[in-house]
């Protein structure tokens, strides 16, 4: 149950009796140490007893935040994660101070400060930073201990907001805002996946704001859920000056206009940029062909490195220094993308998303932090049919959009990366910003076929060769676990997927076909043999048709409780096989299994194998119509599979 609640001052009387074992810790810690650990499942690893942070707001716009996490260890595997505390500082944000404490059952505590962080970079691909992550490690815990974090946070923000996220593994016994104002600032709450809940106004003079919950559950782990932070609750908090500020933003307009003045002068074409705009335009018989062009010039020839001091996190580098560079983040390449297309005389647009498919909705409160990524609309001219461009999107205003992500190093110009399908994205054109939501393609565009010519000799060896082809995110996947394979590695992963049918085979040969040609679809093919194929069972020979691929999801849970969010499919696709096993002279077919047809409507698959001669012929497909499923329909979905999987086990009866 959902409630607001307050810090008793019961408890505070009750302090003296932790405080006389344990005399350096301080007084929240000790209180929280008496507070009861919240409702979990015997599967929690954690528990955070307390969570809260208070900020003040400063005349000038500077947020001072202190903040407090005490958290209980209930099992081995919670450990690690719950004595470590992680931060981060920027250009915008400063950490103040940093203090740590373990308390076990016995009241033995041990303390540690920032003198004990270790620092360390954002990431591999990020050559320069002012960002500096801060990891502080608390020594002496072990089940059963309450471990205790403090620190103190400056933050001088670009968009003056600030976000509470009070919801994740752990469940969370007592969260705690507290907003103070100074100078004539005022602020606005948005709730992002819980309830709203009122805040209490202080009673001193200087207008002040409290948000209280307790008992706030866990967002536990289920079989294909969406990403934790689309399901998350957070507390989102805009602020308003008495004055105009440009740093307070009203809504997503503001935040549209704010990056569209902040880039503007960062995507002018230079001479080095319309010079290499129409070098690589030479030759090109038409419009669509000069667009792919100017992508795959930026998307493979463009490394991905970060360069982000200051509000370079932001804002782009130039266009012209990116190109003589060739290397960026990927604001950076969808800038050099978006001078190479004026220069060539077409218009494009920003487009802010977050990779985390979910985390931002149609209905979603207006935050410059709610994003990770940028990307690219390029506005089609009139010669450019549509037709074979699953990423178009029709604006009213604007046209037709062509979506594309330049960072994507497997994606070609016309589709979406899996993480773009169905996802919304804050569209940056005309002064102003809009939430976008981006289409799902039809399921063909994500297609997996294979086709399989086997022969089963006599003592049950199979062997034969599939042809398998791949399109759309089913070829962006293959791509990219096997353009920087060596031939060595390449093997390894067709044996790494044979492995999951077969208890003994040999693969006898591997190619992969148009591997670096994104536009193209890709092509494995791949010759193997298994010894002891077919099985004799009581005077008879039993044999699978089908050879390989599992079309099943998985989506039993094991603690019995209700399905509690969304199935995410990722998206949407069609998947067929069709396999040919000629029999060995001698081989009689006694029985064929039943042909399936089953339609969920969210998904549809068929089976059937026929025989033709001493041939088993053995074809099935399926077609997924609906990338997400509601918690409602868990159950049904779960028939679904598991009625596909019986069908995929049949076997074929064989007579000597």
């Amino acid at each position: 149950m959902r409630r607001v609640s307050v810090l008793g001052a019961v408890l505070l009387l009750a302090f003296p009796l932790v405080h006389a074992g344990s005399a350096d810790i301080p007084d929240w810690l000790a209180v929280a140490l008496l507070l009861k650990v919240p409702d979990h499942s015997p599967e929690t690893d954690a528990a955070v007893l307390l969570d809260e942070r208070e900020v003040t707001v400063e005349p000038n716009g500077t947020l001072l935040a202190v903040c407090r996490r005490a958290l209980k260890i209930l099992r081995p595997n919670g450990l690690e994660e719950a004595r470590r505390l992680v931060v981060a500082s920027a250009f915008d944000t400063k950490i103040l101070s940093m203090k740590g404490w373990s308390v076990t059952e016995g009241r033995k505590t041990l303390r540690v400060t920032i003198k004990d962080i270790i620092e360390t970079g954002l990431a591999p691909d990020t050559l320069y930073t002012d960002i500096s992550i801060k990891i502080l490690t608390v020594p002496g815990a072990e089940v059963g201990s309450v471990v205790g974090f403090e620190w103190e946070e400056e933050r001088k923000p670009p968009s003056l907001e600030d976000v509470h996220e009070f919801q994740g593994r752990y469940p969370v016994g007592r969260s705690r805002y507290a907003l103070r104002l100074r100078g004539g600032w005022t602020a606005d709450a948005y709730w992002v996946n819980w309830a709203p809940a009122e805040g209490r106004r202080g009673a001193g003079t200087e207008p002040s704001l409290l948000w209280e919950i307790a008992d706030i559950p866990a967002v536990e782990e289920e079989p294909l859920m969406p990403a934790l932070r689309a399901l998350a609750g957070r507390l989102i908090i805009r602020l308003q000056a008495a004055q105009p500020d440009d740093r307070c933003f009203a809504g997503w307009p503001d935040i549209g206009a704010w990056y569209e003045g902040l880039s503007r002068e960062c995507r002018t074409p230079e001479r080095g940029v319309t010079e290499k705009a129409r070098a690589l335009a030479e030759g090109a018989p038409d419009t669509i062909s000069r667009l792919r062009a100017l992508a795959e010039f930026v998307q493979k020839k463009v490394r991905y490195v970060a360069i982000e001091i200051g509000i370079g996190g932001f804002r782009p580098h130039r266009a012209e220094s990116i190109l003589a560079n060739l290397y960026g983040d990927c604001k950076d390449k969808a800038t050099l993308l978006a001078a190479l297309l004026q220069a060539s005389g077409v218009d494009s647009h920003y487009l802010i998303v977050n990779t985390e498919k979910g985390s931002v909705g149609p209905g979603s409160p207006p935050s410059l932090y709610s994003f990770n990524h940028a990307i690219l609309a390029i506005r089609l001219p009139d010669d450019v049919p549509d037709e074979g461009l699953p990423a178009v999107v029709r604006h009213p205003r604007l046209g037709r959009l062509l979506v594309f992500d330049p960072t994507s190093p497997y994606t070609p110009l016309g589709r979406l990366p899996v993480y773009l399908q169905g996802n919304t994205v804050l569209l940056v054109a005309g002064g102003s910003g809009e939430l976008l939501s981006l289409p799902y393609p039809a399921p063909e565009s994500n297609l997996l076929e294979r086709r399989g010519r086997f022969v089963l000799a006599a003592d049950g060896t199979l062997q034969g060769e599939i042809e398998e082809t791949r399109r759309g995110t089913l070829a962006d996947a293959g791509r990219s676990a096997l353009t920087e394979a060596t031939d060595l590695e390449r093997r390894k992963y067709f044996e790494t997927f044979l492995a999951n049918f077969f208890a003994g085979f040999t693969v006898q040969s591997d190619e992969v076909r148009n591997l670096h040609e994104n536009a193209r679809d890709l092509t494995f093919l791949y010759r193997f043999s298994v010894p002891n194929y077919a099985k004799a069972a009581g005077g008879m020979t039993i044999v699978r048709p089908r050879v390989v691929g599992d079309k099943r999801e998985r989506l039993e849970t094991t603690d019995g409780r209700p399905r509690r969010n969304a199935m995410d499919f990722a998206g949407v696709s069609e998947q067929r096989d069709e396999f040919t096993i000629e029999l060995a002279e001698g081989f009689g077919i006694e029985g064929l299994p039943p042909a399936a047809d089953i339609d969920a409507g969210f998904a549809v698959y068929r089976s059937r194998t026929e025989q033709r001669d001493r041939t088993l012929v053995y074809r099935r497909e399926y077609r997924l119509l609906q990338p997400t499923l509601a918690a409602s329909r868990h159950d049904e979905a779960v028939r679904f599979f598991r009625a596909m999987d019986a069908d995929q086990r049949q076997s074929v009866l064989l007579k000597k």
